[in-house]
């Protein structure tokens, strides 16, 4: 334990991952934040910045807190273990999320050239089809499963083109991807010995699944971001850098658009009177998106490793410490937003970190925003009625990722679309 570290200081809540927890952090970032802004967490070997102050200042400062963190977070392995898992973490040390400038800035561009705000208003027709289909198929029955039935096949469907992964191909990879994020659980703090088999098993599938897509694309290109990657005039992708960052733009899409979709629906069946403002007020949505995103956003927390000793509100962090940025935490900072714990779709400034911010900004936030926008007109506008249904709520097990495993609901059955 550091030396500048509180001896037992809310170790109740250490645990980030008990089921009370995950169910609600936000008390408990409450709690701890108020006291202990920065705080060690002995059972996650970090330290957590719980302000948005903070927060914002390590996400601009990647000299200092580096996205270079994959050796430190695996630091729990014994040298046995470090070289079973050597194809992960090499993986993992290609991908654009775990690095700085300039490599960041190589593997970033082509990805972010190719997902541009016209690319994601060009997208909409075909996510407003989707989502139309994924409601037909529940709307005569009167009950669905929010995340199993609505939110989880549009970002697959809609991430999968957006790649140019064949329709045949996208039940394997979305399982892949599954595997992949398993391994990234905690931040990738402690991450037990068997999630990392999954998460290795699966990085080695997609490599050999995406070398083998990408000879293709370069046969016969296409208009999808793959086919842009490996025909660019200058500096194109190859090797096991492609094959990385379409496992990034996978899985990232995937996770922060199933849970915008997912924590969304759940937080308006909490506050009908939105959902009302909504209705009478349809053009708050981009502005009802936004304040979603805030109040309980898809991804929670970034790490990060300290490359120089630093001391951050009396706190000593040394060089080589593991830090968790939580973006959650901050995004429901009373310093920073009035009554934070209230969803207000009209709140004037709902400016969030939930696509995380600086040079690591998703750069697919633009077209998650939409699939969010589409999705909840449509679903509340057709499926009337809609509220919660009875059953229990069970929450992924994940600190990066926030998101529901079901949500049980219920609504008056209705027609299907007519085309």
């Amino acid at each position: 334990m550091p030396a500048s570290a509180p001896d037992a200081a809310f170790q109740e809540y250490a645990d980030l991952l008990q089921p009370q927890v995950i169910s609600d952090p936000y008390r408990v970032y409450d709690i701890v934040r108020e006291k202990e802004p920065v705080w060690w967490n002995a059972h996650l070997d970090s330290w957590l910045l719980l302000r948005n102050d903070d927060v914002l200042e390590a996400l601009n400062h990647p000299e200092r807190l580096s996205s270079d963190r994959t050796t430190a977070f695996l630091g729990h392995l014994s040298e046995a273990e470090e070289s079973r898992f050597a194809e992960w973490a090499a993986m993992r040390r290609r991908m654009m999320l775990y690095n700085d400038p300039p490599r960041h800035t190589r593997l970033r561009r082509p990805v972010q050239r190719g997902m541009t705000v016209r690319l994601a208003q060009q997208m909409r027709p075909k996510i407003q089809s989707v989502v139309d289909d994924l409601v037909d198929a529940v709307v005569e029955s009167g009950t669905c499963d929010g995340i199993q039935d609505l939110g989880y096949h549009l970002p697959v469907i809609v991430n999968s083109e957006l790649i140019g992964i064949p329709r045949e191909d996208r039940d394997e990879v979305k399982h892949w991807t599954a595997d992949f994020v398993t391994a990234i659980n905690a931040g990738g703090a402690n991450v037990p010995i068997a999630d990392l088999e999954r998460g290795q098993n699966a990085i080695l599938a997609m490599r050999d699944y995406f070398t083998a897509l990408a000879v293709r694309k370069r046969a016969e290109p296409r208009d999808d971001l793959l086919s842009s990657l490996v025909n660019r005039d200058e500096n194109p992708l190859d090797g096991d850098d492609l094959v990385a960052t379409c496992i990034v733009v996978m899985f990232a899409g995937l996770e922060t658009a199933l849970n915008l979709i997912g924590n969304g629906l759940l937080a308006l069946m909490r506050h009908p009177d939105q959902v009302r403002l909504l209705g009478e007020r349809p053009d708050l949505m981009p502005s009802a998106v936004e304040e979603i995103l805030r109040y309980d956003g898809s991804l929670h927390l970034v790490g990060r490793m300290a490359t120089e000793d630093m001391t951050i509100r009396g706190r000593k962090i040394a060089k080589g410490d593991k830090v968790l940025v939580m973006l959650g935490a901050a995004n429901r900072d009373p310093s920073v937003y009035a009554d934070p714990h209230r969803l207000d779709i009209t709140r004037a400034d709902n400016r969030h970190l939930s696509f995380s911010h600086g040079i690591h900004y998703c750069p697919g936030a633009e077209i998650s925003r939409i699939m969010g926008e589409v999705s909840f007109s449509t679903i509340l506008g057709r499926l009337r009625d809609l509220r919660l249904a009875d059953g229990e709520l069970t929450w992924q097990r994940n600190l990066s990722f926030r998101g529901l495993r079901n949500l049980p609901l219920e609504f008056t059955p209705g027609p299907r679309k007519t085309a």
